[in-house]
């Protein structure tokens, strides 16, 4: 039997090379001016405040038409920065630029588009290390859910992005913010600690790759996005993975596993010490207060781990928390392998029918002690094609039930251990079974 996605084309594959010809054209733009902000009186290693000194060399290459503002080894201490038009700045090694502690030195009053690093409507924009940013825990007691503070960088409506060889930390809130951006090239950034590591509302174009989020809040978040890919990444959170909406999604030779090493920041406003559980690896993401226009289809989620999170995926097109503004439309797992699992991919889909799972070379295994329930839960959907998958459960409950589908088809579906009535169909149109 030949498999039922051949042919498909892998998402983002057509967006990249007219992106990676914009990364050529970007990363010649940046002009040939460079300021040390040690020479416009930034001091290393003390708590004055660099951020007037650290704004006058941005403003300095700004004024010649672009260049380059580097950031020498130290520890320089900051409020909010506003960034321009083909900039690169550049933190050396050993390099760290702090977060003021005072949410009011972030722009005026607090509010959610406070961050340290921010820009808005410019074009060819580079951030790189190997240096930090410590957003420094600042917190604002005024700002959402009573402590959410600046973001450490924010991009708005910008294009030509690059974001690499950086370690971002401590963020008052998200690490990375793009909001309307296109074009964007994020490599071997370190994301520790703080909320969300890259929260893109809006965007398209995004590449990600070589980046480690290790996060209090979602690694991957935002919705209305399109054409991104997500290589050799490593995803620990006590939150989600990918709480994403995105049209033409490629996750591909990506790690998952949790617990969160980051506390969750919202769960320690409810007392107790805060919790570590990572809830999913992928959550779909659409809140209707956002008035998204893009569904989520396309996606691909290939040669990638998964170790001790809640639910693999979750999709509740009536009910799910931030989920029913758009749709969940076509998902394939590809060489996936996920152990210790609590609970089943759980899926109820839009009344059209429009949800399409496919998992190809896929094996899913509950843990012990959550292992007496199904591992795939779908309720209406188009299609649900299973290839050469195996399923673990306890043996005592079926490790598939579906409900009110279109088709489903069973091609080398393997259960641990044996089970008598592996899999519980109702109201199927179409079933189709192959030892």
């Amino acid at each position: 039997m030949g498999s039922p996605t051949a042919g498909m084309e892998i998402p983002g594959m057509r967006a990249m090379g007219v992106f990676a010809a914009c990364m050529m054209v970007s990363f010649g733009a940046f002009g040939q001016s460079e300021e040390n902000i040690l020479h416009h009186g930034a001091t290393p290693d003390d708590d004055a405040h660099d951020t007037a000194a650290i704004q006058a060399a941005i403003d300095a290459v700004a004024k010649g038409g672009g260049g380059t503002v580097r950031i020498p080894k130290g520890r320089f201490v900051s409020g909010g920065l506003v960034l321009k038009d083909n900039l690169r700045l550049v933190l050396d090694e050993g390099a760290v630029l702090q977060g003021s502690s005072d949410c009011n030195d972030y722009g005026g009053k607090p509010q959610w588009n406070d961050a340290l690093v921010k820009g808005t409507n410019l074009k060819n924009v580079t951030i790189e290390g190997p240096g930090t940013i410590d957003g420094n825990d600042c917190r604002n007691p005024q700002g959402e859910e009573g402590f959410r503070g600046p973001h450490g960088i924010l991009l708005a409506g910008c294009s030509g992005i690059v974001i690499r060889n950086l370690t971002l930390e401590r963020t008052g809130n998200y690490a990375m913010l793009c909001r309307d951006c296109t074009g964007g090239e994020f490599e071997n950034v370190t994301v520790r600690g703080g909320h969300d590591g890259l929260h893109a509302q809006a965007c398209t174009r995004f590449n990600v790759h070589h980046c480690d989020f290790r996060t209090g809040d979602d690694c991957l978040a935002g919705c209305d996005n399109q054409d991104f890919r997500v290589t050799d990444c490593r995803i620990n959170s006590s939150c989600n993975g990918f709480r994403l909406g995105c049209l033409d999604l490629l996750v591909k030779d990506c790690r998952f596993w949790g617990p969160g090493e980051f506390v969750h920041q919202v769960s320690l406003g409810r007392g107790g010490q805060g919790r570590t559980n990572m809830l999913s690896a992928f959550v779909h993401f659409a809140p209707k207060d956002r008035n998204p226009r893009l569904p989520s289809d396309r996606w691909l989620v290939a040669d990638c781990t998964i170790d001790h999170v809640d639910f693999v995926y979750g999709f509740d097109f009536d009910k799910g928390l931030w989920q029913t503004g758009q749709p969940a439309k076509r998902l394939r797992f590809q060489n996936v392998k996920a152990t210790r699992v609590a609970n089943p991919i759980r899926v109820l889909g839009a009344a059209d029918r429009s949800f399409e799972l496919t998992l190809e070379n896929v094996s899913i295994a509950l843990r012990e002690d959550r292992a007496d329930r199904e591992v795939l839960n779908l309720t209406r959907f188009g299609s649900l094609r299973l290839t050469n998958v195996t399923l673990q459960n306890s043996g005592r409950t079926p490790v598939l039930r579906a409900r009110e589908g279109t088709t489903v088809w069973l091609d080398r579906v393997a259960c641990v251990p044996e089970n008598a009535s592996p899999f519980a169909l109702e109201r199927i149109d179409e079933t189709k079974n192959d030892p």
